[in-house]
């Protein structure tokens, strides 16, 4: 399984350091939805790792188009950009470790 990122330069440019090559350098303002199904589409994509501000800036194509995922893989995992992690009532690691598994940790 491969590993993909979507964000901002300085973020893609250090997972391409660590040998990720499906790497999209994409500004908060445009959109994701081509980049996001395309991925979504392809078998070999494990983990899509995103920067968070870029996905609170594309909920609602991230709700869409994973809303009809059937497969389990890939996981849309939210990190933290070069200015720090956005604080959050709900954290959603812990979300999607709770939709997965069925329990609150």
């Amino acid at each position: 399984m491969k590993i993909a990122v979507i964000g901002d330069s300085d973020t893609v440019s250090g997972f391409r350091l660590g040998g990720v090559t499906r790497s999209y350098v994409v500004r908060v303002e445009e959109p994701i939805e081509v980049i996001l199904a395309e991925l979504i589409g392809d078998e070999t994509v494990g983990v899509i790792a995103i920067t968070e501000r870029l996905a609170d800036a594309n909920r609602s194509a991230i709700d869409e188009i994973t809303k009809g995922k059937k497969a389990v893989t890939p996981i849309l995992v939210e990190i933290s950009d070069k200015n720090g992690p956005i604080v959050r009532e709900v954290d959603p690691l812990k979300a999607l470790i709770k939709s997965a598994i069925g329990v609150e940790i």
